[in-house]
């Protein structure tokens, strides 16, 4: 006997919202026989549908990033009968023709393989309805959690079958779309003990994930054509209708379908109501101050959205009572948890044939508020108590709000700008730190520590992805003139690797703020001092213990970190744009050379000893991990707090060490020294890799205060000169550095390698002659080709959690 339902029976938060009405059909219906199997119930065969899935349920961890929430693929499939069974196919979206000949579209069809993602047993045949059972299909990892498991080093998973079953309280169908949601079990021989961490038993780890099918929408939406400039992600296939001189790769734009209800008013330049808004929901579990926060950055878009002519376009609602957030129907703010640090996401699924966004699940992190408050507590002690008005929620809240609108700009299609933070505020889309400056009395003002709305470049963006016009000859016209603004404001957009923290491009630099580097520098070593000067057991609550303190002081001392990535970019400084032929921009420019040759200076102001010291009385405020914080919130492993040789010792002398070769290693990045040595070559103002080495020299193992310092300054400066060092063998030995490069390293460590030698006259102390000593052995051990780079005291960064 067979128990046929639409909607299953105990589905009781997706019956409480949008039930088949009366006479309305499932998109796909299923229901259970005596056995619990799953029957899916099938009407249209070759009718290409959306398949989406996600993972209902997480890990807990960043690491590997198995996120409740966490957004799969965008399939288009179709089921087909063969015989006694029924396929489910992916097609190939990636490859196709956009033509009216049949045989061309059959050609590319038959070029490029497709996917069989699942084989189906019919058992039952009801008019023009074919019963299949699918329960084998939605019991299997679909999603990868087992890849992902152990891709991340925590084991070996094998999905038992016997302990999957469908959740058919949070499954159901509906007219256009079916949710299905299966419970899976894996089974781990070996696990690695930090799933121990996240699991009851890391033996047995459950996952549900939810399986999505989805009507494909109309054919009334018009893709928009890909501009690297626009700042919308692109969406690339191969069209093999296209003409020769315009290439195969066809490129269009992710957004979603948005048209004014009033055409005409519109075009009149009226603010006009869309047919559908775009509206993103709340997450229920997600608490105050949370809620407001996200409903109040989220919103920020609609003033984005009426720069582009629309109004009430964009809205952050509740979710309607008895909906499920997975249901794919809902655009979702999620809410995830993780016992560690990590990134929030702004994923959406698409149409895979337009790039048509047609839902989203951005997922908020719980944990990102605590590095918030870790900042404004390290703040604390440099804070004026009389005056000071922005409390740690206060802080946080605004940087959520702030972080909402970023996430939920991905989910609309927008990329990062990384240029923004250059271009005062010009976008969400760019990686905020707080904005600290000092008052007239020296203390920390964080009254502007995060923009509040929009920027500039983000309405630009949005009115290039989402201006409505009537035909496309209007379209291209009103998408140039927005470029064309976009340039003459000098709006610009850079993206993704460019703006590493090894690249080129100064202003291109993450985790910034301030309209230029050196100013940002500046000020960034201001508030340094101030934070460093003033540190103390007030960056501490009273319940708290002592090796809080470490991940507080690491921000706090590190400061003007991610200013000084920036300024390093000057040196052999390329500056370049996402401009194609027609737009009449300069596609690449060098950095000035007097740019170049300041950043250099400020480089090695920032290796000097007092740059690199931190005051005794901090060093005896960095206490150990006391039992009951070793779990979890241990200080040698909280990615925020400073590892130490001297283990329960903090070890100032280690911590600088490690800053220095960072910073050392950035400069003499091989890539960057290839630029430095082309242009120097074109001009020889720039700075050549010769002289950068010189001058590095110079500063460290030419420095006089390496003996007429006190012995701290001494430390530090032997620390800076073994950094020199190692960044130096490191590039002469780098398989990617060029010949010229390599030539000037070696250079270099031969005349250092001749001044190490012991002479009549020198006032090194005994450290100082063993420490030279062995820098001179680990140059000839190069030269002997015995270099053994792990043999070498070479430091890894200090790792802070991002703001």
């Amino acid at each position: 006997m067979i128990d046929r339902l639409f909607v299953p029976a105990l589905a009781l938060l997706l019956v409480l919202h949008s039930p088949l009405m009366a006479g309305e059909s499932a998109l796909l219906a299923f229901s259970f026989n005596e056995d619990d199997r799953l029957l899916l119930e099938i009407e249209e065969l070759d009718q290409p549908m959306i398949y989406a899935n996600q993972l209902a349920t997480g890990l807990g961890t960043p690491s590997p990033l198995l996120d409740r929430g966490d957004t799969g693929d965008s399939a288009l499939v179709v089921f087909e009968r063969h015989g006694k069974r029924v396929l489910l196919v992916r097609l190939n979206t990636a490859h196709t023709a956009l033509d009216d000949n049949p045989a061309l579209r059959q050609s590319v069809d038959e070029s490029f393989p497709r996917s069989v993602l699942a084989a189906f047993e019919i058992v039952d045949e009801r008019d023009r309805t074919l019963v299949v059972d699918a329960t084998d299909f939605f019991l299997s990892d679909v999603f990868g959690v087992a890849a992902r498991l152990k891709a991340g080093g925590l084991g070996t998973a094998k999905l038992d079958a016997k302990r999957g079953h469908i959740v058919r309280a949070r499954s159901g169908a509906f007219p256009r779309n079916t949710e299905i949601r299966a419970s899976l079990t894996f089974a781990l021989d070996e696990p690695d003990r930090k799933l121990a961490q996240q699991a009851p038993d890391a033996r047995s780890v459950t996952f549900e994930q939810q399986h999505s099918f989805l009507a494909l929408p109309d054919d009334d939406y018009r893709p928009r054509e890909y501009h690297p400039r626009s700042g919308v992600f692109p969406h690339v296939f191969f069209n093999f209708a296209r003409a020769l001189e315009e290439g195969y790769e066809q490129r269009w734009i992710w957004r979603w379908r948005l048209e004014p209800s009033d055409p005409e008013a519109y075009l009149a330049g009226e603010l006009v109501e869309p047919v559908e808004p775009i509206v993103f929901h709340l997450d229920p579990a997600i608490p105050e101050p949370y809620r407001t926060a996200f409903r109040e950055g989220g919103n920020w878009w609609a003033e984005a959205f009426e720069a582009a002519g629309f109004r009430n376009a964009f809205e952050v609602r509740d979710l309607p009572e008895g909906a499920d957030p997975l249901d794919i129907r809902y655009p979702m703010l999620m809410w995830v948890h993780r016992n560690e640090r990590g990134p929030s996401i702004g994923p959406h699924y698409r149409d895979p044939r337009t790039g048509e966004i047609v839902s989203a699940k951005t997922r908020m992190d719980s944990y990102r508020s605590l590095v918030n408050h870790d900042l404004w507590m390290g703040f604390r002690p440099a804070m004026n108590p009389e005056t000071n008005e922005v409390s740690s929620e206060d802080m946080a809240m605004a940087r959520r709000r702030q972080h909402t609108a970023h996430e939920i700009g991905h989910s609309l299609g927008l990329a990062h700008n990384f240029l923004a933070a250059t271009r005062e505020r010009a976008s969400v889309m760019d990686y905020p730190v707080p904005l600290v400056r000092l008052d007239e009395n020296g203390f920390v003002d964080l009254s502007d520590a995060y923009a509040e709305g929009i920027g500039e470049f983000d309405k630009l963006a949005v009115r290039y992805a989402y201006t409505w016009y009537p035909d496309a000859e209007s379209e291209r016209e009103g998408l140039g003139e927005i470029l064309a603004e976009m340039a003459e404001r000098d709006l610009a957009f850079i993206t993704g690797g460019h703006a590493s923290d090894n690249g080129s491009y100064p202003d291109a630099t993450r985790w910034v703020e301030g309209n230029e580097m050196f100013a940002a520098l500046e000020r960034t070593r201001a508030v340094r001092r101030a934070l460093i000067e003033r540190f103390d057991e007030r960056a501490l609550a009273a319940d708290e213990p002592f090796v809080v303190l470490h991940r507080r002081f690491a921000h706090a001392w590190l400061h003007h970190r991610t200013a000084l990535y920036g300024t390093i970019k000057h040196v052999g400084g390329w500056a370049f744009s996402y401009a194609l032929k027609r737009d009449g921009l300069e596609p690449t420019r060098p950095v000035a050379a007097e740019l170049q040759h300041r950043a250099l200076d400020q480089v090695l102001t920032s290796l000097a000893p007092a740059e690199l010291r931190t005051p005794e009385r901090i060093t005896r405020l960095l206490a150990p991990s006391p039992m009951g914080w070793d779990s979890g919130w241990q200080w040698h492993t909280d990615p925020g707090a400073i590892e130490s040789p001297g283990e329960t010792l903090f070890d100032p002398v280690h911590f600088a060490h490690r800053f220095a070769f960072e910073i050392v290693t950035l400069l003499l990045d091989p890539a960057r020294m290839a630029r430095a040595e082309h242009l120097a070559r074109i001009d020889s103002d720039m700075p050549a890799p010769a002289l950068i080495l010189q001058r590095l020299i110079e500063a460290s193992w030419e420095n006089p205060a390496a003996t007429t310092g006190d012995e701290i300054d001494r430390a530090l400066i032997r620390a800076v000169q073994r950094s020199v060092l190692d960044a130096l063998l490191d590039l002469a030995s780098h398989r990617a550095a060029t010949f010229g490069s390599r030539a000037a390293a070696e250079t270099r460590l031969r005349a250092l390698a001749e001044s190490l030698e012991p002479r009549r006259g020198d006032r090194f102390d005994n450290r100082d002659l063993a420490h030279r000593r062995l820098a001179r052995d680990d140059i000839e051990r190069y030269f002997a080709g015995e270099d053994e780079p792990t043999r070498r005291p070479r430091m890894a960064p200090i790792a802070l959690p991002w703001p």
